[in-house]
């Protein structure tokens, strides 16, 4: 049995992986703790309204780290199996994500990148349940719900509504209602933060941290470290041989599988545009790049037997180990 193929239909257990990247994040973490990277001030939103214990640094901080890595981990576990992302019974995405994001010292700390990595994610759920459906208008909104509260923490991810509206009409559930569903569920955060802003007399402090959605920060990519470099180019590179060999061999999924993939693949290269645009929110854009990834190299793993392809899992582990060797201990 091929290396490629013994990864692919592992019975490893949800938990295993879990107390996997818990012993690793930890160890990382009191052996090698990395400080929460240096957001600008104006990419942060309402971050700083959160209680100082979550987004403060120290054990709280890099705890509330590992609780949503460990929850990404289930949840990208429960989004392949709602949706038979993978045509095997395998946890191969699960897996490609914890060795990524363990590999990312960075993002070990509580951050508004993570915060915007589990609603991003909770919103795929809505999104895909809405396939072909004629009332999708209440998941829709919940859809929208989520990317709203991610924009709360990383106003700029506002820039993600246009990908969002065209995945639901890849998905065959657009309509005048989902329409306005869409909008209603986008404005609900701001709405509820606006509405205690106006009762807190702190109207001017919402208007200013709402115009961070169209305040860019060109150029900077000098300011993103050498750690968050490697990893990127990691997951880019795992994204493209997985869409690569996705659009090579589509023919074998389920025309509404691959209607899931297409979403996947569009918001991949988004958040891809995203980061050439705007260096400066590698912090932000570098967890939603690694569930792109995880999910399309999954699929390469999961659906690939060549010698080619076995040989591409092999150097790929080995360049995700060193990834971890040198990010964690060295850099």
């Amino acid at each position: 049995m091929s290396f490629q193929r013994s990864i692919a239909i592992t019975p490893t257990s949800l938990h295993t992986i879990a107390v996997i990247v818990m012993v690793l994040w930890l160890v990382s973490g009191l052996f090698s703790p990395s400080p929460v990277p240096a957001v600008p001030r104006g990419d942060i939103g309402w971050w700083n309204s959160l209680p100082s214990f979550v987004r403060n640094e120290g054990w709280s901080n890099l705890l509330f780290g590992l609780l949503s890595a460990i929850a990404t981990i289930y949840m990208l576990a429960e989004l392949n199996v709602a949706n038979i992302l993978l045509r095997i019974n395998s946890r191969i995405i699960s897996i490609i994500f914890g060795a990524l994001i363990c590999s990312t010292p960075y993002l070990h700390a509580f951050q508004p990148g993570l915060l915007s990595m589990l609603c991003i994610l909770f919103s795929y759920f809505s999104l895909f349940r809405s396939y072909q459906m004629e009332r999708s208008s209440g998941l829709i909104y919940v859809s929208f719900l989520y990317l709203g509260i991610a924009t709360l923490t990383v106003p700029k991810l506002l820039w993600l509504t246009p990908t969002y509206w065209i995945a639901f009409y890849i998905l065959k559930s657009n309509n005048l209602k989902s329409t306005f569903a869409s909008l209603l569920g986008l404005i609900t955060p701001y709405w509820l933060v606006g509405g205690l802003s106006y009762y807190k007399g702190m109207l001017p402090a919402f208007w200013d941290k709402l115009s961070q959605f169209y305040t860019f920060h060109w150029g900077g990519y000098t300011q993103v470290p050498t750690d968050a470099w490697i990893i990127i180019a990691l997951a880019f590179l795992m994204f493209i041989i997985g869409t690569g060999d996705f659009y090579s061999r589509m023919y074998m999924d389920k025309n509404q599988t691959r209607n899931f993939y297409y979403v996947i693949i569009l918001h991949g290269f988004a958040f891809i545009l995203m980061f050439l645009l705007q260096p400066s929110l590698y912090h932000a854009l570098t967890p939603l790049m690694l569930i792109s990834a995880s999910i399309m190299f999954g699929h390469f793993i999961a659906n690939g037997s060549s010698n080619i392809s076995n040989l591409i899992v092999i150097i790929l582990s080995i360049l995700t180990l060193t990834a971890y060797t040198f990010n964690t201990w060295i850099f």
